[in-house]
């Protein structure tokens, strides 16, 4: 049944993905409460506030878990409720940055708040929804990779523009930057022969291993070693990560092979 095929999808999720982020969320945990005497506790194992930006993490597994259940509504419905989803993300945003621009306090909650970022996953969801959209899209794929980089360019300039750069300012810019980038590439790579394709391919494999791993090489490389310069910390730390989870994947391997165990 369509239940029993959404929980074992959810415990598969649950195994492959948020149990190795708790062996994650504890060692930042440990490794800032020895380093800076920082504190925390189960829930914010949990909520992945142990490191900068972990929460992610949280947030992608309670959309990876529910969202799927849109698709055991009927199809209007679940339409309808796509755009809602789009349109209280905007609002929230909108919100979040006249608070912190404004120095308001609009929203007293301070826990979990999934509607900053569900517009993003119902985008996708969206296209899904309307074939003839991709259709137009693969018709008319010049014009629409055109559209999509002007639609990115908007939204880098106008936190400039409006003097709103910075962390938590720029929450409104994130749609038009996330939507134009990733339609540009989607366009870009899916001709043939195209240039990076093997390049990005390999680094979107490991994306969940640089995401959970960058921060214990973030903070010393960017106040201590090289401060001011965020661009060549990017790399490193890129290509840092890259290599520990070769290095680690060969181990296993290895590992797996003189053990006598399976090792597709």
């Amino acid at each position: 049944t369509s239940a029993n095929n959404w929980l074992q999808s959810t415990w598969k999720k649950v195994k492959k993905t948020y149990v190795p982020y708790i062996y994650w969320a504890l060692a930042y945990g440990g490794f800032y409460w020895y380093t800076i005497g920082k504190k925390f506790t189960v829930m914010d194992i949990i909520y992945g506030k142990t490191a900068l930006h972990l929460y992610y993490m949280f947030y992608y597994m309670v959309f990876a878990i529910l969202c799927p259940l849109l698709y055991l509504l009927p199809k209007t419905l679940r339409r309808y409720f796509l755009y809602f989803m789009i349109l209280s993300n905007v609002a929230m945003t909108f919100i979040l940055e006249i608070s912190k621009t404004y120095h308001l306090h609009i929203l007293t909650f301070s826990g979990p708040n999934p509607i900053k970022w569900w517009g993003f996953i119902a985008i996708g969801m969206l296209l899904g929804e309307y074939p003839q959209i991709r259709e137009y899209i693969a018709k008319h794929a010049r014009t629409c990779f055109y559209f999509a980089v002007a639609l990115a360019v908007i939204g880098l300039v106008e936190p400039f523009l409006n003097n709103t750069v910075g962390y938590l300012f720029n929450k409104v810019a994130l749609f038009p930057l996330a939507i134009g980038i990733t339609l540009a590439l989607a366009i870009y790579y899916s001709g043939e022969n195209r240039p990076g394709t093997k390049l990005l391919s390999f680094v979107g494999n490991r994306t969940l291993g640089i995401y959970l791993g960058h921060f214990f090489l973030v903070d010393p490389l960017r106040n201590i070693l090289l401060p001011g310069d965020r661009a060549l910390v990017a790399i490193i730390v890129l290509f840092t990560c890259i290599a520990a989870k070769d290095i680690k994947d060969w181990f296993l391997f290895k590992l797996r092979e003189s053990m006598g165990w399976e090792t597709v």
